[in-house]
């Protein structure tokens, strides 16, 4: 999994591409997760436009993010998932649980 992330005014958004499997990348995202509520960054952005898959450790890692943003204030909202993607959320029931955008613009627009 490859992993980016910047401040967009007041949002902080990562962009994921790859595979959301868990593993290895996953401390490197609990991190980034981490770091922007330190910083005070109350809303996140995931941005999934690059994710081809994910399976259940994938899924537990954006749990565990929202979760992690909600209990400090935040939320957290997802950007531009593919409809193999889409599915897994769907599939786990999860789909009603994020907020779900098209665009990084969307998602703010929901906060």
């Amino acid at each position: 999994m490859q992993m980016r992330s910047f401040w967009d005014q007041d949002v902080y958004v990562i962009e994921l591409a790859g595979k959301l499997m868990g593993g290895p990348d996953s401390e490197g995202f609990h991190s980034q997760v981490k770091e922007a509520v330190q910083r005070g960054g109350r809303n996140v952005i995931v941005d999934l436009r690059g994710v081809d898959w994910l399976n259940s450790w994938g899924v537990g890692l954006l749990v565990s993010a929202y979760t992690t943003i909600k209990n400090s204030g935040g939320q957290l909202a997802l950007v531009g998932c593919s409809p193999k993607v889409m599915t897994v959320f769907k599939m786990t029931r999860f789909d009603s649980v994020f907020i779900f955008a098209d665009s990084v613009t969307g998602a703010v627009s929901k906060f």
